[in-house]
């Protein structure tokens, strides 16, 4: 079944500007009630493309806030105005997740607020992504076969991990939080992505998204990539040491797929390069792309293992 014995208490989210956000780092007791104003109100975003405004639970949703660690195992379910103070996880095909928040928990192993590696069709809407206890082991989604809508992932070490057949579309990935000592990375700082696509993966769409890593300390790339068939269309990308990077190595081979197009770039990058290739990757089509600032188109792809 799905949610099991919950334990419930209902948040109502204030009118006003932008959207209410719970209490960063703080632990939320049962019959606690956890309203706070947004973090990261006022970040300037291109006008047209997703910001807090246009993702994320509406203000004056109201939200019932589940305890404990959850997992979703029934097809088809919908799962509405739900705030999860634990982490969650997708077993069943075709559950929707609509107006939810994930918050997670204290992290006792690598893991995202909400897995959906193992599920099918799984799709969500109008949602946020934040972790209440950031920590070196905490990323916002690992996602397979699953369409992600108009949500906002920010304040963990990855916005993103994306497996086979996943789409981000509307959404607002910003603000990652970055640790000096990371396990996960042999005990260096954090490798802060907005997305990451892995190898051996394949069709992971990117569409008409912010991704903004330009005030994220020291951000690997906004899209990190060695999955085949990539599409990364219509967004405003900025922060990394390359904003796009697409790396064959972990595979070996040539990248099949690889569509970078009309999207607007920012000027965070360290290395001021917009994107990223190595000497076995290539663009099937990488029209388009023009720095926000000027409408300029931007450079040639940088090369280099």
């Amino acid at each position: 079944m799905g949610v099991v014995a919950l334990v419930v208490i209902v948040v109502v989210l204030a009118g006003g500007q932008g959207r209410e956000k719970p209490l960063e780092g703080a632990g939320v007791s049962d019959g606690a009630v956890v309203t706070e104003g947004e973090t990261g109100a006022g970040r300037w975003v291109p006008e047209g493309f997703p910001d807090a405004g246009s993702t994320g639970v509406p203000v004056g949703t109201e939200l019932v806030v589940v305890a404990g660690d959850r997992t979703f195992a029934v097809d088809g379910e919908v799962v509405e105005g739900r705030e999860f103070h634990g982490f969650v996880t997708v077993t069943g095909r075709g559950v929707t997740f609509r107006k939810c928040r994930f918050l997670g928990g204290k992290a006792d192993r690598v893991r995202p607020l909400l897995d959906t590696e193992h599920a099918r069709d799984t799709v969500i809407e109008d949602s946020e992504f934040r972790a209440a206890y950031p920590s070196p082991s905490v990323d916002g989604i690992w996602a397979a076969h699953t369409s992600i809508l108009r949500s906002e992932f920010t304040g963990t070490v990855d916005g993103i991990k994306a497996h086979t057949g996943t789409l981000v579309r509307d959404s607002y990935i910003h603000d990652l939080s970055w640790f000096p000592e990371d396990p996960d990375q042999g005990g260096g700082p954090t490798h802060n992505d907005g997305v990451q696509a892995f190898a051996d993966q394949t069709g992971v769409t990117l569409e008409h998204n912010t991704i903004d890593l330009s005030t994220t300390r020291d951000p690997n790339a906004a899209v990190q990539s060695s999955a085949d068939d990539l599409r990364v269309e219509d967004n405003y990308l900025d922060g990394g040491a390359c904003v796009v990077n697409i790396d064959h190595t972990p595979l070996g081979r040539p990248l099949r797929g690889q569509h970078v197009t009309g999207n607007r770039f920012g000027r965070a990058s360290a290395y001021d390069c917009p994107i990223l290739l190595s000497t076995k990757s290539e663009l099937a089509d990488g029209g388009g792309n023009v720095w926000h600032d000027t409408g300029g188109p931007i450079p040639e792809p940088e090369r280099h293992d």
